[in-house]
């Protein structure tokens, strides 16, 4: 099992379990359910004012501070269960290698913080499709909100920034949003397979949280120059500063911290597993 297709093949059988596992299922319910809180009064706008509302929402979920920390602590929920040493994993282990199983559940921890905010940015849209319309600018409905205080006469809970659509296309914003929370999340959850390696399982969780909890520290006690440390912080746009002027990260600077620190912790990862007891878990 040495070829590179086959750390495909051990992402995937975790992938699979997604289908057995009632965490996944409960995850997904509270998602949908927190998400309708904010998306839907957007419908229920764009219904009222006769105007059908584009689908770029998503960047506006992952820029505010408590939607996102719900989201990322979605991924601690999603990969708590790290180093995933179920009854399923001894065969795998023993075919593999612990070199190349390593390698595997990062893919893993890669594969499923990708499905997982592609599955937020997916119901964010089709939550909208009663009154959607697909358009390459934001429309009359994410303007009027962005410009306007109809967000608060229509009780609507999350903010449009009208400084991202300044800033950025709806599509640049989609897609920048989109990998910057995959950066994020894939740090989350490789910081929590590295140290439940070593620890118990719920220092991991704990340690990743802290990170995500970190934000508000910074945001309440410390200075804007700490933001070049917060992960989270930086799958924000809004705290980012494409002119550089600012004590804010850039978008260069984040993309190299979050592309140096995922390839550091997947080395970390793989090294965490090579000389470690390896003790079997049942599933969480």
């Amino acid at each position: 099992m040495n070829s590179f297709p086959n750390y495909f093949t051990i992402a995937g059988n975790n992938i699979r379990r997604w289908a057995t596992n009632p965490r996944i299922y409960i995850l997904a319910a509270l998602l949908i359910i927190f998400l309708w809180d904010y998306i839907g009064p957007i419908l229920h706008f764009s219904q009222a004012v006769g105007y059908r509302v584009s689908p770029w929402v998503f960047p506006f979920l992952s820029n505010t501070f408590y939607i996102q920390m719900i989201l990322m602590l979605g991924i601690v929920f999603l990969f708590c269960d790290a180093p995933f040493l179920n009854e399923g994993q001894p065969y795998l282990l023993i075919r593999s290698g612990r070199v190349h199983w390593a390698v595997g559940q990062v893919l893993y921890i890669m594969i499923g913080t990708a499905l997982y905010f592609l599955f937020v940015a997916s119901i964010s849209i089709l939550m909208l499709a009663p009154n959607l319309y697909i358009s390459t600018d934001w429309g009359k409905v994410l303007a009027t909100l962005a410009q306007t205080d109809a967000g608060q006469v229509y009780h609507i809970l999350l903010g449009i920034d009208h400084r991202t659509q300044l800033l950025y296309t709806p599509f640049q914003a989609f897609c920048l949003s989109l990998f910057l929370d995959w950066c994020a999340g894939t740090i989350l959850g490789l910081v929590i397979f590295i140290i439940n390696n070593y620890l118990n399982r719920a220092i991991g969780a704990i340690v990743a949280s802290a990170i995500i909890f970190f934000e508000r520290l910074i945001y309440n006690a410390l200075s804007d120059v700490m933001y070049h440390f917060s992960p989270v912080s930086m799958a924000r746009l809004a705290r980012l500063d494409p002119s550089g002027l600012s004590l804010y990260p850039t978008i260069t600077y984040a993309c190299f911290f979050f592309l140096s620190s995922i390839v550091f912790l997947s080395i970390l990862a793989v090294l965490s597993v090579r000389k470690r007891q390896i003790q079997i878990y049942p599933q969480l």
